[in-house]
């Protein structure tokens, strides 16, 4: 019967299609841009490093080591949710005393920015630019612990990574749109930790966590399918 081959032909397509992706799935992301930073991190403080903007297919490799616990996060912003806050920031701090410092200050550190302007509305925009060599070190109160607790309960939706407190991490992440991304890392405890960072941009294919259902869901389709089409085909012969 015609219904009986077309039923075998769909579900080898099928099969097949599944099989690619899971390949597609299976095959090692590729290694793209890395950088590496070493800091001490002072008591309750905490450190951000914008680490570029990544999509499906551009995803990270982030690990961690310290010589104590400490917390660990991957937040995520959209493009245009920075844009926004940068906006509002540059609208927030218009009579800053060095307008070039603390544009580049806003252009670079934005999260941060807002979570100590959403805490502290009616405060002028302090000197916190972390150069020490050119610059005072920053102010306790725009890197304290607590402030990144407050920003990151007012905007829970930006965590896409926040592992248990450890002192060795590795993770891999691909998010589901395009982001800019940016790794904390933060010292709950009273004394300095030594914190190594390293992250490396790695290259999919095809988004990894968007393709293995479909590929499951399809062999799954067509294995169902050929076993129909083998089981008609041999109840077909065994009745001539």
């Amino acid at each position: 019967m015609r219904w009986i081959a077309l039923l075998g032909r769909t579900g080898t397509v099928i099969l097949a299609i599944g099989l690619a992706l899971l390949i597609a799935w299976l095959i090692p992301s590729g290694a793209g841009s890395q950088f590496m930073w070493s800091q001490p991190i002072e008591p309750e403080q905490y450190m951000l490093r914008e680490s570029g903007v990544y999509s499906p297919q551009n995803g990270l490799q982030i690990s961690v080591n310290a010589t104590d616990n400490v917390r660990v996060y991957l937040l995520g912003v959209t493009l245009v949710e920075l844009d926004n806050w940068k906006t509002l920031l540059r609208e927030a701090y218009p009579d800053s005393e060095r307008p070039d410092s603390e544009m580049f200050f806003i252009e670079f550190y934005t999260v941060p920015l807002i979570f100590f302007h959403e805490a502290y509305p009616e405060q002028p925009l302090p000197d916190v630019l972390p150069l020490p060599d050119v610059y005072p070190k920053p102010l306790s109160m725009v890197w304290n612990i607590t402030l990144l607790d407050s920003g990151l309960q007012t905007h829970p939706e930006i965590i896409l990574w926040e592992p248990p407190p450890g002192s060795a991490f590795s993770h891999e992440l691909f998010p589901e749109d395009v982001l800019n991304i940016m790794a904390v890392v933060a010292n709950p405890s009273s004394d300095t930790v030594e914190v190594d960072v390293w992250i490396e941009e790695v290259v999919a294919l095809a988004p990894k966590d968007r393709i293995i259902f479909p590929a499951i869901l399809l062999i799954s389709m067509g294995i169902g399918l050929t076993i129909v089409w083998l089981v008609s085909r041999k109840v077909r012969k065994s009745t001539f």
